[in-house]
């Protein structure tokens, strides 16, 4: 996997949050930036470069994962996509072309491998 990227994580649920950062915190040249729900996101997409964001479907409030992921290519044309939900009516289709999907539950293997692939996707543009 390509060194010292930054990838946002974005979900609700600061548990959900600090496990991912925890996965993230065994990887070599990943930095994460949390974000609880979808002002922190929006935020962190204008103050930082962010090269994956993995976001979460459903968020509280009216901006949705979705959303949140195509706000992200908007800043930046290069950014990967790793998109994880639990809810089973999501579906791959759902999510940017260039997005990779996961779903809960999923360890640090599954979670590395969706990013590698999302990075790759990118590359390939």
């Amino acid at each position: 996997m390509d060194t010292n990227k930054t990838v946002l994580i974005v979900d609700d649920d600061n548990m959900v949050l600090e496990s991912i950062d925890l996965l993230l915190s065994a990887a070599d040249g990943l930095q994460s930036i949390r974000a609880l729900g979808s002002a922190g996101a929006m935020s962190h997409l204008r103050q930082a470069h962010v090269d994956v964001v993995v976001a979460d479907v459903i968020l509280a409030g009216n901006v949705s994962g979705i959303d949140i992921c195509h706000e992200a290519i908007r800043h930046n044309d290069e950014v990967a996509i790793v998109v994880i939900t639990a809810d089973t009516e999501v579906h791959v289709h759902d999510i940017p072309d260039r997005g990779v999907f996961l779903r809960k539950p999923f360890g640090a293997a599954e979670l590395l491998a969706a990013i590698g692939l999302a990075l790759g996707k990118v590359r390939r543009r």
